[in-house]
Order: structure tokens, then C-alpha cells, then sequence
């Protein structure tokens, strides 16, 4: 799409469902996560071999999945 019509679109049905049609809260959770990354890993891998910086690229994502889980807020249990 053209930003012409990306305009008329939200123009049209309102940006809410121009979100929706593309995917736009995915987008937003990817740049949320690599800019996590960035800020706690580091913007730059260290390894210089490709298969290093695969495993560099798994270590930081579970080191990023282990803080995330712990600061998320478990819900609380609903009594019967």
C-alpha cells in the first residue's frame, strides 16, 4: 500500500482498524523487544563467527525471556 491509501484507509475506518489490517501491535511488540535487547544485551554482537553469533543471539533472547518472565505479575486465582 502507498501512504496515499494508507491515509484514505484510516481516513475511512479510523486507525484502530487500519492497526488491526496490518498487524501494527506486532510491529510494535517486535521494536519493543529488539529495543529491550539493544539497551540490556547490547546493540553489537561480540562473536565473530556466524555460528557464535547465532548462539550470542538464543542466549540473549532467553536472558531477556527469564527477566520478562520474572517482572510479569502472575494473575490471581479466582475462588470457586
Amino acid at each position: 500500500m502507498a501512504v496515499r491509501e494508507h491515509v484514505t484507509y484510516i481516513n475511512q475506518h479510523g486507525r484502530p482498524a487500519w492497526e488491526m489490517k496490518n498487524h501494527y501491535s506486532r510491529r510494535l511488540l517486535a521494536e519493543n523487544f529488539m529495543g529491550r535487547f539493544k539497551g540490556i544485551i547490547g546493540s553489537k554482537m561480540r562473536s565473530r563467527n556466524i555460528e557464535s553469533q547465532k548462539v550470542e543471539a538464543i542466549i540473549g533472547c532467553s536472558i531477556l525471556n527469564r527477566m520478562t518472565a520474572l517482572g510479569t505479575p502472575k494473575k490471581p486465582v479466582k475462588a470457586a
